[in-house]
């Protein structure tokens, strides 16, 4: 897609919405690395000891790729035994354990929502090592009675984004039918055969949210409208973990067409990691790709 038809809808895209949107154009950002075709579906990320971890969505393998940060390049494949990857989606951590979302619902069918959670294995400087699981998580949220199919896209219970938080896991929902997003929260220390996801607010986001990430009491997420303008939040000054009580700041970070298709964020004291996996349409190609933002730019 070429610079001026971007940029005619570009526009209208900016005008939409309700709030008054900021602008970064990733689509002209240096700071960027296209990442290697083994994780072409990238679909969340987080950082640890200067290192990144993503893994690829549905039906991609029970893997976690440890990546350098400064470049995007994989360094670690880790097999995580006993997982199933139905539709992996987010990544969080509190300490050495991550907690990996296999809560991908674009039908708003399933039943059998799952966070596992291993240790992040250390000193093993091998290019492919094994894991175990040490919890696995399942879930319904509260609000929800029907798991009807109807049709693609269209539920209010597909959900992407999730962070730890004061001993809380807090989802965020991908909310096909109102491009709205409830946050839900869940005790990773109850083990109940299933548990449910309490509701606590929710906020309009204007877009489907598909990752999430927060640092210094600053929640950060990202997400896409439909017409494929990608989007950037910030809340600030919240009370507690109500964190759509505070002030927000609104950036537009492109068009998917061009920048891909925004799926995970990652956040540390000076930058802002984002990562986009591929989009392969006969009127445009995205490759699946890392940016490294500088917080000042925000």
């Amino acid at each position: 897609m070429n610079k001026a038809l971007l940029f005619l809808l570009f526009i209208p895209l900016v005008s939409w919405g309700q709030n008054q949107v900021d602008t970064l154009d990733l689509s002209e950002y240096e700071n960027k690395y296209e990442l290697s075709k083994i994780i072409n579906e990238t679909s969340g990320v987080e950082f640890y000891n200067n290192f990144l971890y993503t893994f690829n969505d549905s039906g991609g393998k029970p893997e976690l790729y440890k990546l350098n940060s400064s470049n995007g390049k994989i360094v670690q494949t880790i097999d995580i035994k006993e997982a199933i990857n139905i539709d992996w989606e987010e990544i969080t951590r509190n300490n050495d354990t991550l907690y990996i979302g296999d809560f991908g619902n674009n039908l708003g069918t399933r039943k059998d929502l799952t966070i596992y959670s291993i240790k992040i294995p250390q000193n093993n400087t091998n290019e492919n090592i094994s894991t175990t699981i040490i919890n696995k998580l399942k879930f319904v949220y509260e609000d929800q009675m029907d798991f009807k199919n109807y049709g693609h896209l269209k539920t209010n219970f597909d959900c992407e984004a999730m962070i730890y938080y004061n001993n809380l896991l807090h989802l965020f929902s991908k909310r096909w039918g109102d491009n709205k997003t409830v946050h839900y929260i869940l005790n990773p220390k109850i083990n109940d055969s299933v548990q449910v996801a309490k509701k606590i607010e929710s906020f309009d986001t204007e877009c489907v949210i598909t990752g999430a990430d927060i640092y210094n009491k600053e929640l950060y997420l990202v997400g896409y409208t439909k017409e494929g303008a990608a989007y950037l939040w910030k809340f600030m000054n919240f009370t507690d973990h109500h964190f759509f009580s505070g002030n927000s700041k609104k950036v537009l970070l492109g068009l998917t067409a061009a920048i891909s298709q925004i799926e995970g964020i990652a956040v540390t004291e000076n930058q802002i990691y984002i990562t986009g996996e591929e989009m392969n349409y006969s009127l445009f190609k995205a490759p699946p790709i890392l940016y490294i933002i500088d917080k000042n730019e925000l």
